[in-house]
């Protein structure tokens, strides 16, 4: 909004320029929703207190639920702080004219709705256990099929495809830079090669001096004319002028860079290898769909001791907000064999909005917690971070980088598995009263270093420090390609 704003007033005033800056709005974004995040905290923490708005969901083991006791009127749903500050933040500074920015921001406010609603019903209620898991699954589809259609449509409309094409692997648009041998003919110049081979004359400089031509002979990109007569300070010597290639010698050809329309914006990008090219087709949306939801549920499953869930969020928006604003830029993400996502800049503030807005939030949750997010902020932040991921085509990247998420949802998933299958496997022994084992003495697994004894402080400091790791190992491998 204050981008459209202030540049109706760029002529009058040259400061104002910053605003198109998107590093320029990503840092004010952070400032703004943490702001607003530590001023409307201390009202809606008293309010949800007042209102008596506390509880815990119990994990099943009686002595982790006896330790959570003590916290039993620490009041939740605050999350909400949380969707105030990030989303006000985000409409403040970013594009409104991006409709990645409406996508994401709407689908961030209508899984904290979803996750609202279940919070209220479970703490308002003495009878109610909240919505079904059944209607929560639900809610959660329906809102990544909304989410995921618009960007599926809008990707083919700005991109001129077929939106019920199939899967299908595409020409490799970053194949290695140089992979062309060439034998110079009589009459080639560096720009008629760039310009034969490159689709233009821009990168002729960039030719010439990786064929031995002097870097320092480069001025503004171009080479001068040597053979020409002409003195290389010469200004009266054309810069388009190159120095000619020697006849008969064997060159090196670049590849040609990709168009910058091209976006690639339903195609599967994995880390490491940069061959890798496969458009998705109609599948973008199932896969889009699986990522959201898994998102959102694993960082439900965090959400667990004070600060975990939302320290892991700031490690990963940090990593997010700097993917987002490589990809939206043409030079950055063809450095780095990425996809180019123009769009993908506003996400960027988004992005920094968030980890604003997490630290704001962090300032009542951290040990011992004023205020926990409740579903109101776990479904939320992890559908946001699902929808930014299949934006800027890095799913994989926050598998990575979201590392920790993943592994507290894989442990709650092994639990019930192992302990079923001890079970089925004891009964057809014929033990009596069969029951099953478990794997971790309790799960998420953040609960099972609990029960050994350590602290929770240390656990969660510790947790950070995994999830530091995993972001800049994403963020390596996203260099490595």
């Amino acid at each position: 909004m204050l981008y459209h704003l202030f540049s109706q007033f760029e002529d009058a005033f040259s400061g104002v320029r910053l605003i198109q800056y998107i590093t320029f709005r990503a840092t004010f974004a952070a400032i703004f929703a943490f702001v607003v995040a530590t001023w409307v905290g201390p009202g809606i923490v008293a309010s949800l207190r007042k209102r008596k708005i506390a509880g815990y969901t119990k994990t099943g083991s009686d002595e982790v639920d006896s330790q959570r006791d003590a916290k039993k009127d620490v009041p939740t749903m605050g999350g909400v702080i949380l969707l105030i500050g990030v989303a006000l933040s985000g409409f403040l500074f970013a594009r409104l004219d991006n409709p990645y920015t409406w996508v994401v921001l709407l689908g961030f406010l209508a899984f904290g709705a979803l996750g609202a609603v279940d919070d209220w019903r479970k703490l308002t209620d003495s009878q109610s256990r909240g919505i079904s898991e059944k209607q929560k699954l639900g809610g959660q589809l329906v809102i990544s099929l909304l989410a995921i259609g618009t960007l599926y449509a809008l990707g083919c409309a700005q991109d001129g495809l077929d939106p019920w094409r199939m899967p299908g692997m595409k020409e490799n648009p970053y194949a290695l830079r140089w992979v062309k041998r060439h034998t110079v003919v009589e009459g080639e110049s560096w720009n008629s090669l760039a310009d034969r081979y490159l689709g233009g004359t821009r990168r002729a400089g960039e030719i010439a001096v990786r064929n031995g031509i002097d870097p320092t002979m480069a001025r503004s990109a171009a080479v001068l004319s040597a053979a020409a007569g002409g003195d290389l300070c010469d200004p009266s010597v054309p810069e388009a002028v190159y120095h000619a290639p020697i006849v008969d010698r064997e060159i090196d050809l670049p590849a040609a860079w990709p168009d910058a329309r091209d976006h690639h914006r339903h195609d599967l990008q994995i880390p490491i290898n940069k061959k890798f090219c496969f458009d998705l087709g109609l599948l973008f949306i199932p896969l889009g769909i699986l990522v959201i939801v898994g998102a959102s549920n694993a960082v439900n499953l965090t959400d667990g001791m004070d600060g975990l869930a939302i320290g892991t969020t700031a490690t990963v928006a940090i990593a997010f907000a700097f993917i987002a604003y490589v990809v939206g830029r043409v030079d950055f993400s063809q450095e780095l064999y990425l996809f180019y996502v123009p769009e993908g800049g506003e996400i960027a503030i988004i992005c920094a909005a968030l980890v604003g807005g997490s630290l704001g939030f962090l300032w009542f949750n951290c040990y011992p917690a004023q205020v926990f997010m409740g579903d109101t902020g776990s479904l939320s932040i992890g559908g946001i971070l699902g929808l930014m991921a299949v934006a800027l085509r890095h799913e994989f990247t926050l598998l990575l980088a979201g590392g920790l998420f993943v592994m507290e949802a894989l442990s709650v998933i092994w639990q019930r598995v192992y302990f079923k299958g001890t079970r089925r496997k004891a009964r057809k022994a014929g033990v009596a009263e069969a029951t099953g084992k478990r794997w971790f003495r309790c799960a998420p697994f953040h609960h099972h270093y609990q029960m050994g004894g350590m602290h929770e402080s240390k656990v969660v400091i510790r947790f950070w420090i995994v999830s530091v790791i995993c972001v800049l190992t994403a963020l390596a491998l996203v260099k490595v390609r």
